[in-house]
C-alpha cells in the first residue's frame, strides 16, 4: 500500500506506535518515526493515538491509520477540531469481539469476571467509542464481511466506504517463485498419492481439528497424504487427535517451516484445505495457495468464500462429513482440480483483488474527501 501511494506521487511517512517491537533492520524506502507507546489498555492507547495525531498534524495532508487499533483516538482527534482528515483501514477485529475457538479441541471457558469485563467493554465501545470513531472521515475494509461487522456494531453506514482487500502483489510473488498460470496443470496428476496441504499457527479456530476429523471420515484415505505445517498452543491436541483417529500413516507434521520451505510445499500440493476460520475473516494463507494455483476446499458463506469465489469447493461450516465428501470429490476428479486451479487466476485478476486498482480507488476517495472538506 505504501509503495503504491508513493508511485502515485505522494510522500509517505510511517509512524509506528509500539516501536519497541520493531525488528526490520534494513533501510526502508520511506521515513519511519518511532513512537514507543507503552500502554496496552484501551484508554491509554487511544489517548496516545490522539496525541500522536495532534503532534504530527502540521506535517500531514492526510492520516491513514490502522482502524481496529486507533479508531477512538482518531475519532476524538477529529471531534475536537483536529485539522487533518483521517482515513481508517480495518483489517482486524476488535479485541473483545467473539473469538473463534476450536470446536473439537479442549477450550478454557472464560470465568464469570472475564465475561463481565467483556460485556462492559462492549457496552463502552459501542455507546461511547463508536460515536467518537464516526468522527473519522473515511473508512476502508479488508472484506465486505468486515464492513458489515463494524457497521452492525455502530460504525456509520457510509456509501463512500470502500472494500479494498489485502493489498498483495500477486504477480511479484509468482515471478519470484517461477509460477505461471499453467504450472499446476503441468503437475496435476492421477496418483499415486494426492497431497492435501495446510499450514498455519496451531491456535484456536485455525481449523486443524475440523480438518483432521473430516479427513478421518474419508473412505479412501490410502489415496491421500495430509501434510500439516505449524506449531502453537494446540499442537499437542493435533497430535492427540491424529493418534485417536489412527491417522499416523496418512499425516505428516512438519512443525515450523521457513518461507522458502513453505513455497516449495505450495509447489507440490494438490489440494489446499482451510477448514475453519472467523466467518468474517480473510486469509493470507488462502491467497498464497491461490497464487500457486492450488484448488481449495473451504467453509462456505464467509470471508474465505468471498476471496476464493470459483477457485474452491465449499462445505457447510464445521460439517466434517461434508468436508470428507469434498475431499473425496476433489481427490478423484483431476479435471475439477484443473478447473479450480485456473479459476484461482481468474479470481486474482478481478478488479476487487487488484491491489493497484484498489489502492488507486482509495487514493481517489481520499482526494475527493479532501476536496469536499475544503
Amino acid at each position: 500500500m505504501i509503495r503504491e501511494f508513493q508511485r502515485l506521487g505522494n510522500e509517505v511517512t510511517v509512524v509506528t506506535v509500539f516501536s519497541q517491537n520493531n525488528e526490520i533492520d534494513r533501510p526502508l524506502p520511506y521515513k519511519v518515526i518511532e513512537e514507543k507507546v507503552l500502554s496496552r489498555g484501551l484508554l491509554g492507547i487511544q489517548w496516545h493515538a490522539y496525541k500522536i495525531l495532534r503532534k504530527y498534524q502540521n506535517e500531514a495532508d492526510i492520516f491513514h491509520i490502522d482502524g481496529h487499533l486507533l479508531l477512538y483516538g482518531a475519532g476524538l482527534y477529529r471531534r475536537l477540531g483536529g485539522k487533518v482528515p483521517v482515513e481508517a483501514f480495518f483489517n482486524r477485529e476488535l479485541i473483545f469481539w467473539p473469538q473463534i475457538t476450536s470446536s473439537l479441541f479442549p477450550q478454557n471457558e472464560p470465568k464469570v469476571i472475564e465475561r463481565l469485563k467483556i460485556k462492559l467493554r462492549s457496552l463502552v465501545e459501542k455507546n461511547i467509542g463508536m460515536p467518537l470513531a464516526n468522527g473519522i472521515d473515511l473508512f476502508s475494509f479488508i472484506s465486505p464481511m468486515f464492513k458489515e461487522m463494524y457497521e452492525n456494531f455502530g460504525l456509520r453506514r457510509d456509501p463512500k466506504s470502500l472494500v479494498i482487500n489485502d493489498p498483495i502483489d500477486f504477480g511479484k510473488i509468482m515471478r519470484e517463485n517461477s509460477i505461471v498460470e499453467n504450472s499446476y496443470l503441468k503437475r496435476n496428476k492421477f496418483g499415486p498419492k494426492i497431497k492435501i496441504f495446510y499450514s498455519s499457527r496451531m491456535a484456536p479456530g485455525k481449523g486443524f481439528d475440523i480438518l483432521l476429523k473430516g479427513f478421518s471420515l474419508v473412505r479412501n484415505k490410502d489415496d491421500f497424504e495430509l501434510i500439516l505445517g505449524g506449531t502453537g498452543p494446540e499442537e499437542q491436541y493435533v497430535k492427540d487427535m491424529i493418534r485417536e483417529y489412527k491417522l499416523d500413516p496418512y499425516v505428516t507434521l512438519l512443525g515450523w517451516v521457513s518461507k522458502e520451505k513453505l513455497y516449495q510445499l505450495h509447489r507440490e500440493a494438490d489440494i489446499f484445505v482451510q477448514a475453519d476460520w472467523l466467518t468474517y475473516g480473510t486469509s493470507i494463507s488462502l491467497l498464497y495457495a491461490m497464487i500457486f494455483g492450488i484448488p481449495c476446499i473451504l467453509p462456505a458463506g464467509g470471508g474465505l468464500q468471498w476471496i476464493a469465489d470459483g477457485a474452491a469447493l465449499y462445505f457447510k461450516n464445521r460439517d466434517t462429513e461434508e468436508l470428507a465428501l469434498r475431499i473425496e470429490e476433489l481427490g478423484r476428479d483431476r479435471e475439477l482440480r484443473a478447473k479450480l486451479s485456473m479459476n484461482c487466476y481468474r479470481r486474482l485478476k478481478d478488479d476487487e483483488m487488484n491491489y493497484v486498482k484498489q489502492v488507486g480507488r482509495l487514493f481517489r476517495a481520499v482526494e475527493e474527501m479532501k476536496s469536499d472538506l475544503k
